[in-house]
């Protein structure tokens, strides 16, 4: 049963309590990330039988879930009416703009209705960062210093006279974009023409607040409260900057993780106490009682302490999609408590795992981008990874592009390696033309490891091997992505690629296949004596480098997920085949494209999982010497791209062995 609301004449909840299932129906509203994994997490509550999502994306759907297309969120009675119609027992607000707008309270005031998200005068700590720094000095919540301005001359006037760098933001709602970094003080008055002359940011920027610039690492810290109690889930860091090594402009968010091991617990419980209870309290005292998710931007000023930069009045994006994977008490009663005044009687509690999520963007973002564009592999996602849709619609059953942030692929784990490697094995098997991600998500929460060690099984010359060893092999480097080339094994004592290993001071060995009677010992035997030729080593990954053999069962078994193979051909076209054989049935067979794949090794010959493919066109002048020398420059890319898969726990193993 539902339990009973603040608001009187609660009309539609007792209709929804009437019902003989006694399920809820939630209305959600908005049509982001942060939305679908709210849709996501509401329909996995036992309490919950329906949600609707207004308008919702091309990923919201299931047994649960349903779209309103057509309902006007701006039009808060024909929302009121949407719940009166379905029995709506909660509504809960996903964007700050419909909140800024006073949707909960015409609900609130007009149907008695729940709603999960502050009313209008609350919703200002977002909407006005002129009332929200006003309020953080009111009542002595650590932040920077600071001065608001509707006055363009005197703030260009307090730019000139500043002493400290200084940070620009538009008061107003930007749509997370309302933040300028000016490096001197000529960009800062530039920066302030921008957004109060020239409006930048449209009204946004009518009012402007300028403040001290603060250093450090910053944290997103999300706390559920009814107005009351509040209570704190883990901290997560996002990545703003669209490319990696947080360069390049600023987004709505490419990725995050939690919880940040940068929020220790003592951090913890001064957040909790000094600014978001002491934000509670105070909204409170104002008359202001604030209900739903209070997010609390946070800086580490390694000088100053902890100092709050913003406060928002709902969840995060892309923060919600690792925070709900890991609460583990049912949301739809924490969102029921909130809105009741009673959530200190319910006990909250989440996951002890990591979460990471990585966003996909559009070509182009964040400026202009198509939309449009075919999205493919979704259904290929599996080990526990979870695809959150943002920018996306169906187009006549297709599912295609429709923002700049168009979904985003999260894992979980039991630790933030292995969270990761989920979420980017689960990206690697999404497609579509111009997508771009960053490959560093939580880089500044992974401790160095030791070097990867890698051991190479080969036949032939090792040319691959070669541009490993240019690229990548660099024993003892403090660079993670230089590896360490421990070993090379060959079957043959002349074979080319132990001359390569010798040239560089890597370790190599010849194994004979024959026994002490001069025959040829079994697959089984003959792997055992490799194994034994690599255990000085203790290599983490082999790799097989125009290795004329067929490994044996028990080989592939030892070696699980630590076994790559390269073949000189898309597979599964022309597998079994061997280098010049393979080029020249590429030329028969008419190709017009062939290339090279990277695989994990199984026992059946080139079965394995494909890890990488990389290609390139067939010319009518092309012969198999051509295609070899084409497609080996591929090989050698695609290993040294498969390591740092392997290394970055992208194909769903620990890479290091000890």
């Amino acid at each position: 049963l539902l339990p009973p609301t603040p608001y009187p004449h609660n009309r539609i909840a007792i209709m929804a309590e009437s019902k003989e299932t006694k399920l809820a129906t939630v209305l959600l509203i908005g049509g982001g990330g942060r939305e679908h994994t709210m849709a996501w997490k509401l329909a996995q509550s036992p309490k919950v039988g329906k949600v609707l999502v207004a308008p919702g994306n091309g990923g919201v759907n299931g047994p649960k879930l349903e779209r309103l297309l057509d309902l006007n969120v701006k039009d808060h009675q024909a929302v009121l009416d949407v719940c009166k119609k379905h029995g709506v027992s909660l509504v809960a607000v996903g964007p700050e703009i419909p909140l800024a707008e006073g949707i909960a309270d015409f609900l609130q005031d007009n149907g008695g209705v729940n709603v999960f998200g502050p009313r209008k005068n609350a919703a200002e700590i977002e909407a006005s960062k002129a009332f929200s720094k006003d309020f953080m000095a009111k009542y002595k919540i650590p932040t920077a210093e600071y001065k608001n301005f509707t006055d363009f001359k005197a703030a260009q006037e307090y730019l000139k006279q500043v002493k400290h760098k200084v940070v620009i933001k538009a008061s107003g709602l930007a749509a997370g974009k309302g933040v300028v970094l000016p490096e001197t003080t000529e960009e800062a008055l530039e920066n302030l023409e921008s957004i109060m002359v020239n409006k930048e940011f449209g009204d946004a920027g009518t009012e402007v607040v300028i403040e001290e610039l603060l250093g450090g690492p910053e944290a997103s810290c999300l706390a559920f409260t009814d107005g009351t109690t509040v209570v704190l889930m883990p901290a997560a860091q996002d990545h703003k900057r669209i490319f990696e090594g947080d360069k390049g402009p600023n987004t709505g968010g490419m990725g995050a993780y939690s919880p940040a091991p940068v929020l220790t617990e003592d951090l913890r419980q001064f957040v909790l106490k000094n600014v978001l209870q002491a934000a509670v309290d105070g909204m409170r005292a104002e008359g202001r009682k604030f209900v739903g998710v209070l997010y609390a931007g946070m800086m580490l000023d390694p000088k100053k302490g902890p100092q709050a930069l913003e406060f928002n009045c709902r969840f995060g994006d892309p923060e919600t999609q690792v925070l709900l994977p890991l609460l583990d008490t049912d949301l739809y009663e924490v969102m029921v408590a909130c809105c009741n005044g009673t959530l200190d009687k319910i006990n909250v509690k989440f996951k002890d795992q990591h979460a990471a999520t990585v966003v996909a963007a559009s070509e182009g973002y964040p400026k202009k981008y198509p939309k449009g564009r075919e999205i493919t592999g979704i259904e290929n996602v599996k080990n526990g990874a979870v695809v959150f849709h943002a920018g996306t619609k169906l187009d006549n059953g297709k599912l295609v592009t429709s923002g700049g942030r168009v979904l985003a692929v999260t894992g979980t784990g039991s630790s933030l390696k292995e969270a990761l490697g989920v979420a980017y094995a689960g990206m690697d098997k999404i497609k579509f033309e111009g997508m771009q991600f960053r490959r560093d998500i939580a880089h500044r929460a992974l401790k160095p490891e030791r070097q990867l060690r890698v051991a190479v099984l080969g036949s032939t010359r090792g040319t691959d091997l070669q541009a490993i060893i240019d690229n990548i092999h660099e024993p003892g480097s403090k660079d993670p992505k230089k590896i360490n080339v421990c070993c090379v094994v060959s079957n043959r004592s002349k074979a080319g690629i132990l001359a390569r290993a010798e040239k560089y001071s890597i370790p190599h060995h010849f194994v004979s296949c024959k026994g002490e009677d001069g025959k040829i010992v079994s697959r089984d035997v003959y792997d055992k004596r490799v194994d034994k030729a690599m255990e000085p080593y203790k290599p983490d990954l082999i790799l097989l480098i125009g290795y004329m053999r067929i490994v044996s069962g028990g080989f592939c078994e030892r070696w699980e997920k630590r076994l790559l193979n390269v073949h000189p051909s898309l597979l599964p076209k022309f597998a079994g085949g061997m280098d010049g054989d393979v080029h020249e049935a590429v030329l028969k067979a008419k190709e017009t494209e062939t290339g090279c794949t990277v695989h994990f090794v199984e026992e059946k010959v080139d079965a394995g999982e494909i890890v990488i493919q990389k290609s390139c066109p067939v010319e009518e002048n092309d012969t198999p010497s051509s295609l070899k020398n084409k497609v080996q420059k591929l090989e050698g890319e695609a290993l040294i791209e498969a390591i740092e898969k392997f290394r970055l726990y992208q194909l769903g193993v620990n890479p290091f062995r000890e």
